[in-house]
């Protein structure tokens, strides 16, 4: 079983890492749709930003990426709208499909997250379409990646950041072969996100690289280089409790260090979500999963 769990875990850090070699994308189609629809946009982004604060119920996560959905029908040049609905389809995946497909063992779960996923890196790639017409001329054009990562400044990080970490969720849910073919996107991406704005989502790249160093080398990893990148993120931003949820999950329990596994996700779900309203919904997500690798323990870390 622990075997299993493992090879779930070396999956997963690829996935983390990845983005890569296919050119196929919808920036290299029509960035610049027309409207299909009409209506008034500033009720529909007031309703859906109503239902976005509410987003610990689902329902409520559905409901605001629907109305997100109906304003680019209206509006297709929205950008900033892209970049959120990339954030909704990404948080409903990860922290309400995840309980259904790991806790709940509901068979429909994993199609729709592969959708949630799929959809938010579109939506995130468009955005950077739209902004950035000297990325998308070098990336379609085929030429090396990072000339195109080259035409994008601070303002495209958070398109990126939703873009990447989309592709790398949806590579690893689909297949291996998914996540080798991404892999090195993604990093390129995490690498231009920790050059232009490191603080990013919580010190995002900080993060990626702490789970990217569990298995580079491969297969043994980097540990103390991991826990470096980790320390960052968790220093920089102590209130955003993935950063301690991916660290036990994937360092600490490969270190077998079950006594520090244990307490870092024990300080997870002590943690009081008041303190950060503004990533509530997100904090709750992760004290379930703290308490689900919690009661994994036995199958997760082995002490040496």
């Amino acid at each position: 079983m622990r075997r299993f769990l493992e090879l779930g875990v070396i999956v997963s850090a690829l996935a983390v890492m990845g983005c890569g070699a296919s050119r196929q994308s919808g920036i290299c189609g029509d960035v610049n749709p027309a409207a299909t629809a009409t209506g008034d946009t500033a009720a529909l982004e007031q309703e859906a930003d109503a239902a976005w604060a509410q987003r610990a119920d689902l329902a409520e996560a559905e409901k605001a990426v629907s109305l997100w959905g109906q304003l680019l029908k209206i509006d297709p040049s929205r950008a900033d709208i892209r970049i959120q609905l990339s954030r909704g389809h990404y948080f409903i995946a990860d922290s309400h499909l995840f309980f259904k497909k790991e806790v709940e063992h509901d068979d429909k779960a994993a199609g729709a997250m592969l959708d949630h996923y799929q959809q938010g890196q579109f939506q995130a790639e468009m955005a950077l379409g739209q902004k950035y017409a000297g990325y998308r001329t070098k990336f379609c054009a085929r030429q090396p990646f990072d000339a195109a990562l080259q035409q994008l400044d601070k303002d495209a990080v958070p398109a990126m950041y939703w873009y990447a970490t989309n592709l790398g969720r949806y590579a690893l849910q689909k297949s291996l072969v998914e996540v080798l073919n991404h892999k090195d996107r993604i990093k390129a991406i995490m690498d231009t996100i920790q050059r232009l704005d490191p603080q990013y989502w919580y010190y995002a790249s900080d993060r990626y690289f702490g789970a990217y160093y569990t298995k580079i080398p491969f297969p043994s990893g980097d540990l103390p280089k991991s826990e470096a990148y980790f320390k960052r993120s968790i220093e920089g931003a102590p209130q955003y409790l993935a950063s301690k949820v991916i660290y036990a999950q994937m360092n600490l329990a490969k270190q077998g260090d079950r006594a520090k596994f244990k307490a870092t996700l024990e300080e997870v779900l002590a943690y009081d979500l008041s303190q950060s309203p503004e990533i509530e919904a997100e904090n709750a997500a992760e004290q379930k999963k703290a308490k689900y690798y919690l009661d994994q323990i036995d199958f997760l870390v082995e002490e040496d």
